[in-house]
Parts: structure tokens; sequence; C-alpha cells
């Protein structure tokens, strides 16, 4: 798994996004091959190593030789009828509909004029980012916060905040953390295709470590006087190595609640995106038997779980642990059994496959619909995934 961070320095859009992978060694010549099988566009890509407040990067200008002002109904349908990848056409329908999602609830209509995102270039900075991340490799974005100024600006939208309604409403819906940078007011460092882009498929400020193979620096095209209007990448080694990430441990002991309550929290802190969750028995005070909640999360999600044990336990109080966790590479692949369509998640190690778990939920559907026991099904995917996968001779 190769990982990419976006330090977002000074400012977040899409022009900048392909600069810093065009500077970190994305040949601009491959992408501009791939984005020719979308129908109708016809563009440029312009490069120019130049420089903000001393720091060298890679300014892009997308020079687009149509004249076409796209509506929604029509970038879905390019994109949809494009020869591009299954992948980049997920994650780019996935990026349309929560740019569609954030101009809709900020202006209050249904498809919305697009104004400004209604050329061409807009589907270049978007397909274009995901194209490029499938060229170099990456397949796990992390960011930080967004950098925010004070104040207003004006647009064809009218008088507004220095965040843009639709780019707003992106903040709160996914809750981007921003910060507020001093010394300037009045400026939009932020556009709404930048966000868009990140919040569909990175994390935002997410603590983890990352061993470098490459940086990239994207330089936006305004100048800025107070603070540079540059975004970096840093991209990981491809030398294949556990990835280790920081995490927040919640626990808290309880010992005068029914298990049937308490057991019920478990399934409910997964579906609220819980990384696990987990309860441990103990013995406390008075020689009282009594359980340890235990709820694992993103750094991002503390304050949500730490409301969540508070509202939903007895508790009056809890441990919050910093903890760091290394984990392995890993896929997930559908594989054509006898039994059916069913998804296997792999464990890599050195750069392959090491060893495979065929999904539990997927053998017991089998075993519902055929009345074979578990263990009977297990035996026979595994012979068949490994006649397939070699992993024992």
């Amino acid at each position: 798994m190769t990982t990419a961070y976006f330090n977002l320095i000074g400012g977040l859009s899409g022009d900048m996004l392909l600069s810093s992978l065009f500077d970190s060694g994305l040949d601009h010549k491959k992408l501009h091959s791939e984005l020719k099988k979308i129908d109708d566009i016809d563009f440029n890509f312009v490069l120019e190593k130049s420089k903000k407040h001393n720091i060298n990067g890679t300014h892009t200008e997308v020079v687009i030789n149509d004249s076409i002002k796209w509506n929604w109904k029509q970038f879905y349908k390019i994109i949809n009828n494009s020869k591009l990848s299954e992948s980049v056409i997920e994650k780019t329908i996935k990026c349309f509909d929560l740019l569609k999602q954030a101009e809709e609830s900020a202006h209050s209509e249904k498809n919305p004029h697009l104004h400004e995102l209604g050329t061409s270039d807009t589907v270049i900075d978007i397909c274009g980012f995901f194209v490029g991340l499938d060229l170099l490799g990456i397949s796990e974005i992390t960011c930080s916060s967004i950098p925010v100024t004070s104040g207003f600006i004006t647009t064809s939208h009218g008088t507004h905040e220095t965040l843009a309604p639709a780019t707003k409403k992106i903040v709160e819906k996914y809750k981007i953390p921003i910060r507020y940078m001093q010394g300037a007011s009045n400026i939009e460092t932020v556009t709404p295709t930048g966000l868009s882009i990140l919040a569909s498929i990175g994390n935002f400020d997410k603590s983890f470590t990352i061993k470098p193979s490459h940086f990239g620096v994207g330089l936006g095209t305004k100048n800025f006087e107070k603070f540079p209007n540059v975004l970096t990448v840093t991209i990981s080694s491809n030398q294949k190595e556990n990835i280790v990430t920081k995490k927040i441990l919640l626990e808290t002991n309880i010992d005068d609640m029914s298990p049937e309550i308490t057991g019920s929290l478990i399934d409910q802190a997964h579906s609220q995106g819980a990384l696990d969750c987990w309860i441990s028995n103990y013995y406390g005070k008075k020689n009282r038997p009594g359980m340890t909640f235990h709820i694992l999360c993103e750094n991002t999600d503390r304050d949500k779980f730490s409301n969540f044990i508070l509202e939903n336990t007895s508790s009056l109080g809890f441990r919050i642990i910093n903890i760091e966790r290394e984990e392995t590479e890993r896929s997930i692949e559908e594989f054509n059994s006898s039994f059916g369509k069913i998804k296997i998640k792999f464990k890599h190690l050195d750069n392959k496959p090491y060893s495979f778990k065929v999904e539990y939920d997927d053998i017991l559907e089998i075993s519902v619909r055929t009345g074979l026991s578990p263990t009977i099904i297990t035996k026979q995917l595994d012979f068949e995934i490994n006649k397939k996968y070699k992993f024992f001779s």
C-alpha cells in the first residue's frame, strides 16, 4: 500500500492537487493520454516551475480548448460513458455526488447552476487526480487540516464568508478540521472542487508515520502576501513496511449494567465508525465482577465516542489512551467459488499475499442457503482458493 500525505499549507484547489502530483514525478503526458478516454473534452496541460514565498514547486494551468458548458447530468454521462478504469469512474462519481449534494444543500435547490464549476477543467481536475493516483500506485490519502482566513469574499453567488457555501457544507458534513491563518483576511483559500476531491477519498488530520520516497509541491495561481498559496504531497516508499498509525483507546469499568445492554453497544459503536469495540471481565472493589468497555477509534472521532460512552453507559468517566497501531497491508478480492461469489481478505507481507480469510458473513450465507455446516464450507473454500493462489503445496 502506497500512502500520500497532503500538507495543505496555504491553499487547496483541483489544479494545486494535480500540480503536486506532477511535481512528485507524475508524467503529465501519460495523464493527458489517459484523460483523452473521456469524449468531447479538448485540453492541454501547461506546467511551470516557480515559487511562492521562496518555496519551489510546480504550477499547472489546465488550458481548455472547448467551449462546453456542462450541467450535472452531462458530467455523470461523460464519465459513465468514458473508457476510464472502473476504479477511476467509481471514485469520480463519488466525488461528483459529494460536490453536487453540497451545492444543493448550500443553495436549497436540486441540480443548481454550476457557475464556475461548469467548464471542462472541473472534469480534468477531478478525473485527473484519481487517474494520477492510479498511475503513481497510491491507494491511501491522508490530509492535514484546511487553511482558512477570516472575513468575506464576493463570488457569483454573492457576498459570503471566506468558506464558499458549498465548501462550508462539506466541512460541516465530514467534520473536516480547519485552522485560521494569522494576519490575513478576505481570501478564499479552499475551493469546493479541491475539498470535494480529498473529502471523497481521504482522512483528515489522522496522525500517522510515513517513510517518504517522493515529495511534491503544488503552487496555486494567486499570490497571497502573508502566506504561501502552496500545498505539498509526501508519497511513501514502495518498500513494503508495516504501517504505524496513531489511534485513541477509550476504556471504562462498569459493574452496574445488564450484559444485555452492554453487549448491544458493541454493534452500535461499530456502526458509528469505531475501529474496534470489545468487552473484557474484571473483579473490582468488594470483589464485585464487572466489565471493561473498550473502544478503539481515530483521533478525529475521540469526541464522538467520548459522548457515546457517557450517553449509553452508567460510567461517570473513562480513560483516554494514545496508542500506536502497526498494520500490515491488506486487500479484499472477489472470488468465483463453487458456491458463488465470495469475498476474500488477504494479508500481505514482503509485497505479496501471505495468508487469506474468507469473509464469515459469506460463509454463513452459503450455510443457510445450502444447509452445509460452516466447517465443511470453509474447508471446501480453502481448497479452491489455494488451488488458484497456491499458498500451500
